[in-house]
């Protein structure tokens, strides 16, 4: 069987393999750097810079009297580069060992359902089965001044060799607090601004408002409830014009308004394959009307995140081959913020779960009295667990704390093993541990 996927990123790569392992001939084909955005202009530049300052902050915090010099951006920059360059490396590897041909070129369909790949040669191919996975990119709003000097999307931010003295950041969301984090760690003043009244408008409301409380703290300013009328480029610097009286002024821009589809030059029409807003429709199976074609991650997907994209892979790469693959349970994708400290949720917020019509238990253990926390110098905090009052099912688990991005898998197991607060009572959790706190918070 031929399978022919369009994207090289953490989804396409992972439906190849599956495929390849499945007994597939597997053609993957990838315009740009292998990895996609996750791994080139996402989730692993920016978690490695987020290390990085926290490190340097944490040092600084803990230690004034003995960390001395300025920040070693140049340093913090090299480390970015090279985890970039050994995790490609590492897909590229995989590939090989799974004996998938890649190509390097812009697919399209052609009217006869064949791909056409365009670049420094010209393919075309017929498949059994054709998975898209051409991701996404930062979306630009319409405001007059956005393709003004000094102003980036999250792309073209990590590509700047040199720290700016002052960052406005223009979006409240995921991709915005972690640039914001990591900036003011480095003692550069940041500004958000952000239209909704709150940042992290889809988190729940204490994460939300903690978060913004700890980064005002290390010196980051916000306007909530808030457009920007225009930019505009001065000398050094850009003027953000909130209202005719109002505005911001910053060394450097950067737009994180949130991302959209790309499925523009795949020429979904002439297969007519059918599209939802700007994103290809599927159903369980990653399958689009078109018998044959499947999508994944951002292109189709309503949660843009790797992790999901990797699991739409299996799915996809799994049902094309014939096999029955288990759909993706959407209310149990663990959701993560790589902020300091960190956030990560799974499942549903209070105000979700009484929106379905559950009778709510909410439990709450604050950091202040977690001994491992006090140890890390992070205890500023909470761990919240929601559960159904009368069976006792755990429906949703927030977490705020140092490691809060993997403790949130243990987290999720429970989820989609129906736990109840009782078995959580009767676990032994180790001591001292941050993950202790979910068993005070079932307590509480």
């Amino acid at each position: 069987m031929k399978v022919v996927v369009i994207g090289g990123g953490p989804g396409g790569y992972t439906a190849a393999l599956r495929a390849s392992e499945l007994g597939a001939e597997v053609t993957l084909i990838e315009k740009d750097n292998l990895g996609g955005t996750c791994l080139n202009q996402g989730c692993i530049p920016t978690k490695s810079l987020l290390e990085s300052s926290h490190i340097w902050h944490k040092s600084k915090t803990m230690f004034p009297e003995n960390v001395m010099g300025g920040v070693p951006w140049n340093s913090i920059f090299s480390r970015k580069n090279e985890a970039v360059l050994q995790l490609r490396k590492g897909v590229e590897r995989l590939l090989r060992k799974g004996k998938i041909n890649v190509l390097d070129g812009i697919a399209s369909f052609t009217c006869d359902k064949k791909v056409l790949v365009e670049g420094k040669e010209t393919y075309e191919f017929a498949a059994d089965a054709i998975i898209i996975a051409t991701g996404s990119r930062p979306v630009l709003p319409r405001i007059k001044g956005i393709n003004s000097e000094g102003v980036f999307t999250s792309d073209g931010l990590l590509t700047q060799k040199t720290l700016p003295e002052s960052l406005a950041i223009i979006g409240g969301g995921v991709i915005g607090i972690e640039f914001a984090t990591i900036y003011t760690e480095l003692g550069v003043k940041v500004h958000v601004v952000e239209a909704a009244n709150r940042i992290l408008p889809n988190m729940d409301k204490d994460i939300s408002f903690n978060i913004q409380s700890h980064l005002e703290k290390k010196g980051v300013s916000f306007c909530l409830s808030q457009k920007i009328k225009k930019l505009e480029r001065e000398s050094n610097s850009v003027t953000l014009r909130l209202s005719e009286y109002a505005s911001i002024q910053a060394e450097v821009v950067l737009v994180a308004v949130g991302r959209e589809a790309v499925v523009d030059q795949l020429h979904l029409e002439r297969v007519g394959v059918v599209k939802e807003g700007n994103k290809v429709k599927v159903n369980t199976f990653q399958q689009t009307n078109v018998n044959g074609i499947y999508a994944i991650g951002d292109c189709s997907s309503p949660i843009m995140l790797a992790h999901v994209a990797m699991a739409e892979g299996k799915v996809a790469a799994e049902h094309a081959l014939g096999f029955a693959p288990h759909p993706i349970q959407y209310d149990l994708v663990p959701q993560c913020i790589y902020s300091h400290p960190e956030a990560a949720m799974v499942g549903l917020t209070k105000e979700e779960a009484e929106k379905r019509g559950f009778h709510v238990n909410e439990g709450y253990f604050s950091l202040r009295a977690s001994g491992r926390a006090l140890i890390e110098g992070e205890s500023t905090g909470f761990i919240k667990v929601i559960s159904d009052k009368r069976y006792g099912q755990i429906l949703g688990i927030h977490l705020l704390c140092p490691n809060a991005t993997e403790i949130i898998s243990h987290a999720t197991l429970g989820l989609s093993l129906e736990s109840t607060i009782d078995e959580i009572k009767n676990m032994v959790f180790p001591h001292p541990s941050i993950v202790e706190g979910i068993q005070e918070a079932v307590f509480s």
